[in-house]
């Protein structure tokens, strides 16, 4: 079967909403390491790593151990009832995570997607304080569950479902390194719910507005929200679905500025949908103790595959010195993007192996995007106009590979 012939056959019965229509469609069939074929045996080199959740990239033989135990060693667990009775799995995977995590982030929850993640902080959020205000910041995207998506920005996610979503709850202060304009709009919101009546719960921030096109604050700007929490008693929570757990060089941002709160997904679960909820002891324990029938919960919380794959993954996040890695790879990469493509776009930003390049005119990131699909490259378009081009390989993918691309996009752009 061909690409087109597949694409058809998925547009029959699929949802016109849920995948992307280009023009020569691609649908994957196989993959490893840092490639993936599609089912015209195409190859592909993947500098998107599924969104950032393939963080050891495509069938890593860490793996191949809990599959060969499976079969041979002892019936699995394929599901379990977390909340009822969870499995071992669950409860290793909750304590490697305290054990990586700052030590106030002592306790935590887990979900299955980054948007149940931010939901759930969300929740704890409101009912650690009993006020329903939420400070957010322009651009960013925190998922599209209901909750999440009366946070997340963009509004071209929320006009078919503005009669569900309350905007009197949610105030948008700009992501801009001006710590003084910061004050101002914070403390202003602050004033508006109280005036509302329902005061302010908390503050959510990305560390770094990935899908917004990897735009970023210093460390100073950070710890000024910080304090403007303090003053007010409200509530930071970092929203680390994409940055968090090695992809920009370290396992948490809490380890630079402490929240209370932080969401993590993508790449927790290896490759499985797996995310988690942790914030303080002070700030998690606001929730009534389950006594039977858990307020916050779902059936595939806690599932005990995905969370062997994601215990796998934390190890060897340790064990092979990815934060460090992403790190320092990530600054070669970018200097040779940028010293390469000077001249021909605005800019190239990130951390770590989460990197953008913004380009010089709207959609000409969706353009850089199909023009290296074409030569064999997987990447994204970002930013609200689809300016920019993000980069979040997995963490492993071999250097000489990686920035060998930066030769490519020149060739692209000149």
């Amino acid at each position: 079967m061909t690409n087109q012939e597949l694409f058809s056959r998925l547009k029959q019965i699929e949802c016109p909403d849920s995948s992307y229509s280009p023009d020569h469609p691609l649908i994957f069939h196989k993959a490893q390491g840092s490639y993936i074929w599609d089912v015209e045996g195409n190859k592909y080199l993947d500098l998107c790593a599924g969104f950032g959740v393939v963080a050891l990239g495509h069938n890593p033989e860490v793996y191949h151990d809990i599959w060969r135990t499976y079969l041979n060693d002892r019936p699995p667990i394929m599901h379990a009832m977390g909340d009822v009775y969870p499995s071992k799995d669950k409860i290793d995977l909750l304590e490697k995570l305290k054990f990586l995590l700052p030590a106030h982030l002592s306790h935590g929850a887990l979900a299955l997607s980054g948007g149940q993640a931010v939901e759930l902080g969300l929740k704890t959020a409101l009912v650690a304080t009993k006020k329903s205000g939420v400070i957010c910041f322009k651009d960013c995207y925190h998922g599209l569950d209901f909750g999440a998506l009366n946070l997340t920005y963009r509004q071209d996610f929320k006009a078919p479902f503005k009669g569900w979503l309350n905007d009197s709850l949610v105030s948008y202060c700009d992501f801009s390194d001006d710590i003084t304009l910061l004050q101002q709009q914070f403390e202003s919101t602050i004033k508006h719910h109280k005036k509302q009546g329902h005061g302010t719960a908390v503050a959510i921030v990305e560390p770094i507005q990935g899908r917004a096109g990897i735009k970023l604050n210093s460390l100073e700007w950070f710890k000024a929200l910080r304090e403007l929490c303090n003053q007010h008693q409200v509530l930071l929570m970092y929203d680390e679905v994409f940055t968090g757990l090695g992809r920009t060089g370290s396992i948490s941002f809490a380890e630079h500025v402490p929240s209370d709160i932080s969401c993590f997904g993508k790449a927790l679960g290896g490759g499985l949908p797996l995310s988690a909820c942790f914030a303080t002891e002070k700030v998690m324990k606001s929730w009534p103790q389950n006594t039977g029938e858990a307020l916050h919960t779902g059936t595939f919380f806690g599932h005990p595959l995905s969370c062997q794959l994601g215990l796998v993954f934390l190890d060897q996040l340790e064990k092979q010195k990815l934060c460090e890695r992403s790190s320092q790879l990530g600054e070669k990469f970018k200097n040779a993007l940028k010293e390469t493509l000077t001249g021909h776009i605005k800019d190239v930003r990130g951390q770590g192996l989460m990197i953008s390049i913004e380009l010089l005119n709207h959609g000409d990131g969706a353009k850089l995007m199909d023009s290296l699909r074409d030569q064999g490259v997987i990447a994204l378009a970002a930013g609200p106009n689809g300016e920019s081009l993000s980069l979040t390989p997995a963490l492993n993918i071999e250097a000489d590979t990686l920035l060998d691309v930066a030769g490519l996009i020149h060739k692209i752009i000149t």
